[in-house]
C-alpha cells in the first residue's frame, strides 16, 4: 500500500519490521465518514432495478377483481434513500408515501398493505340502495338511502399478494453482492 510507513531492519539472527498506523487511521476516518452513503447508493441501485419487475409481478398476480388496487399501489411505488446519525445506509422501498402507510383508497384503507397481507371475510354495517321514486316515495327525483341489506351481506376478502415479502426476498441476496463491489470499487 502506498504511503505505509514501514521500517525494516536485520540485526544478528531476525528482521524487524516497524509500520506506523497513521495511514490505516486516515484511510478508516475516511471509510467511517462516506460508507453509508456507499451502501445506501447499492441498495438504491438494486431496489430501482427490482421495482419494474415488482409493479408487473403486482398487476399480473392482482386478477380482475383487485387490479384498480395494484395499478393504485404500482404507480406508488418510491425509494427513499438517507442517513441517519450513526452513518448508516438508510434505504426504504415502498408505496409513496410511506411514513403514513401508503397509498389510500377512496374509504380510507391502506391499499399496499391489503395487498400485502390479504383481507379476512367481514360483513358490511350497511349497502347502499337507490329507490326510485313513486307516489308513495317523494315525487321529485331519484332517491338514495342507506339500508340494511337482506341475506348475507358479507366481502368475501382476498387473499395476500406478499408482493413487498416477495420485492426484499428477491433483493436481499444481490443488495449484499452489490455493498461488497461497491465497497471494493470504493476503496480499493
Amino acid at each position: 500500500m502506498a504511503g505505509l510507513n514501514i521500517d525494516m531492519r536485520t540485526d544478528f539472527a531476525s528482521v524487524h519490521f516497524k509500520m506506523s498506523d497513521g495511514p490505516f487511521k486516515a484511510m478508516s476516518k475516511g471509510m467511517e465518514r462516506t460508507s453509508g452513503e456507499i451502501m445506501a447508493r447499492a441498495i438504491k441501485e438494486v431496489l430501482r432495478e427490482e421495482m419494474s419487475k415488482t409493479q408487473s409481478d403486482l398487476k399480473r398476480d392482482a386478477g380482475p377483481k383487485l387490479r384498480y388496487m395494484a395499478n393504485q399501489v404500482a404507480d406508488s411505488l418510491i425509494v427513499e434513500v438517507g442517513n441517519n446519525q450513526n452513518n448508516e445506509a438508510e434505504v426504504r422501498f415502498g408505496s409513496d408515501p410511506i411514513d403514513s402507510g401508503g397509498t389510500e383508497g377512496s374509504r380510507g384503507g391502506k391499499l399496499a398493505a391489503m395487498l400485502e397481507y390479504g383481507v379476512r371475510p367481514f360483513e358490511y354495517g350497511f349497502t347502499f340502495k337507490t329507490i326510485k321514486n313513486s307516489p308513495s316515495w317523494g315525487s321529485i327525483g331519484g332517491g338514495f338511502i342507506n339500508a340494511k341489506g337482506t341475506g348475507n351481506q358479507v366481502h368475501k376478502g382476498f387473499e395476500p399478494l406478499d408482493w413487498l415479502s416477495k420485492t426484499r426476498d428477491r433483493a436481499a441476496p444481490k443488495i449484499e453482492i452489490r455493498i461488497q463491489q461497491a465497497l471494493q470499487e470504493a476503496y480499493a
